[in-house]
């Protein structure tokens, strides 16, 4: 379907100066035709709203690391890679719980191996970063990884002793592997701006089901990606 930009707009519920700014700074794309702006809503869907993990040979990942349209976290997730109801009493079986067979299967070479890569990174410095939340991660990359990178959710009601940094028990896990350092570090650069977010971390403990995990991080994303950066933000108000 072809979109004006008034109609583009409405569909955002953002103003026509939002989407000229978007187009100005390459976030999205569109034609001109007899004076007119016009978007392609497969195109504008694919960027605000997805809903699908990525496959192995979807897409380059020199596509997936481009600074403006790159990954997103709720990219790399799926409903089947969620776990709401952590049965794992401590640190070293809630990982394993996150790297099982199921949880992983057809993703890597070797689940094993990646648990004790993750295990062997929580014996440097737990990756619980405070507010309830842990982001475990291989100490490495994981090269052999069918698809260039996952976050898999965990959420644990009562709370687990992983060495937080504010002493405090971690209910929402987030484990992270990727196919390269570079996709890695985005990511990272990601999830802490995720973390940030006051909305986000209100939400999660009230979502119920693995769809509504995902819709809170494509919601966060989407407020980001519309949020003008500095440099635009001054020249439009100049």
């Amino acid at each position: 379907m072809i979109l004006t930009l008034k109609e583009l707009a409405e569909y955002l519920r953002v103003n026509e100066r939002t989407i000229l700014r978007m187009l100005h700074n390459g976030k999205i794309q569109g034609a001109k035709i007899s004076g007119q702006w016009r978007f392609n809503s497969s195109q504008i869907d694919k960027v605000f709203f997805p809903t699908t993990p990525i496959g192995e040979d979807d897409v380059p990942l020199s596509v997936l690391t481009r600074p403006l349209i790159g990954t997103t976290v709720s990219r790399m997730m799926d409903t089947e890679r969620i776990i709401m109801d952590l049965q794992g009493q401590d640190g070293n079986s809630v990982i394993a719980e996150l790297t099982s067979h199921r949880i992983f299967n057809n993703l890597v070479l070797d689940v094993h191996d990646l648990r004790e890569k993750c295990l062997a990174r929580e014996n440097v410095l737990s990756t619980g970063v405070g507010n309830g939340v842990a982001i475990p991660h291989p100490r490495d990359p994981v090269p052999t990884l069918r698809v260039p990178a996952c976050v898999i959710y965990g959420y644990s009601k009562n709370g687990i002793d992983f060495n937080a940094s504010d002493g405090q028990p971690v209910h929402h896990f987030f484990l992270l592997c990727s196919q390269n350092i570079e996709l890695h570090l985005h990511l990272m650069g990601c999830m802490a701006r995720l973390l940030r977010d006051e909305n986000f971390m209100q939400g999660l403990p009230k979502a119920d089901t693995p769809e509504e995990i995902i819709k809170l991080v494509m919601e966060h994303e989407r407020s980001e990606f519309l949020m003008p950066d500095a440099a635009t933000l001054k020249e439009y108000q100049a």
